[in-house]
């Protein structure tokens, strides 16, 4: 065997085994459902992964990553096939073990931010108002361009007459949902024990 079609089969073999890794163990192919011994376990818990290092949370993010990926692929498969998959709650705890490294990622590096800088390691978030007139927060986000000079997102935009009557409508609707809010616990904290006795004997008395 020549050189060649030798590095062709080494590099064939090396592309199935890779392809492998996106698809479930061949064991658990057209089951409904995964033997006791082969079934997942448990997500990962916070207190557990605050005791590694930086370096094995990585590696476990992108085990976890390949994992996720795996059971979508195999997910996608089963609904093409109009089939259940076996055990689909292993999304959820793999998804369920990611966040949670998310979580004391962040933990890390809020307390590295604030030592270093005061600041938190919080994205930043900006306060916009809508062209309805409606305040909220949202996230500072990077841009693909510079920003124009007079054009800034966060700036109160001139609202016209639509958005003033819009806002005029919300407040008379939130207005009056506060009101009945306020009429109903004056209602119950006025109500005694005779009140709701007679509303009881009320029907049975009636229909008599």
């Amino acid at each position: 065997m020549s050189s060649a079609v030798r590095s062709q089969n080494v590099a064939a073999t090396r592309h199935s085994s890779t392809m492998k890794q996106f698809f479930d163990d061949e064991a658990n192919f057209g089951k409904a459902e995964l033997r006791p011994k082969a079934r997942p376990g448990r997500s990962w818990t916070e207190e557990e992964l605050r005791l590694k290092s930086n370096s094995d949370l990585h590696k476990l993010w992108y085990v976890c990553l390949k994992e996720r990926n795996m059971l979508i692929t195999m997910k996608k498969a089963h609904v093409s096939r109009a089939r259940n998959m076996p055990n689909p709650e292993r999304i959820d705890r793999v998804q369920e073990s990611m966040d949670r490294i998310e979580t004391v990622v962040h933990e890390r590096n809020d307390a590295v931010f604030k030592l270093e800088t005061g600041e938190s390691a919080d994205p930043r978030k900006r306060t916009i108002t809508s062209f309805a007139g409606f305040t909220y927060e949202k996230q500072a986000t990077e841009h693909y361009s510079p920003p124009q000079p007079g054009k800034k997102e966060y700036e109160t935009p001139y609202l016209d007459d639509d958005a003033y009557m819009m806002q005029k409508l919300w407040q008379e609707k939130e207005f009056l949902k506060n009101r009945d809010r306020l009429d109903d616990e004056k209602r119950r904290a006025a109500r005694t024990e005779d009140m709701d006795r007679f509303k009881r004997g009320a029907p049975r008395v009636f229909n008599r």
